[in-house]
């Protein structure tokens, strides 16, 4: 499953705008849900929103939550699975997906 094409324009979007606005980018830090909404996302409450601001020195590991179940899976085919998490949103059930 692709990710919408609308999502990840927004997404670029709300980048850009962070790299472009600092006031903007203060507003996404310190509250994302808001900011997404001004760009045109709006996020579920029931959904926990973390922002992480990558770091010449730092290291941001997301391990994405399984979409199957991961014990009835080879080795094999957890790591094609794992391939093709990647994208952003990919197993996030409220993100619009296409």
């Amino acid at each position: 499953m692709a990710p919408n094409p609308d999502f990840e324009k927004i997404r670029v979007k709300i980048i850009v705008r962070a790299w472009k606005d600092p006031s903007f980018k203060e507003k996404l830090m310190r509250n994302p849900r808001v900011a997404f909404k001004e760009m045109g996302l709006d996020i579920p409450e029931n959904v926990k929103v973390s922002i992480v601001e990558d770091k010449a020195n730092a290291f941001t590991f997301v391990l994405p939550t399984p979409n199957v179940d991961t014990k009835a899976l080879s080795d094999q085919a957890l790591e094609q699975l794992a391939g093709g998490q990647a994208t952003v949103g990919r197993t996030c059930k409220w993100c619009p997906l296409a």
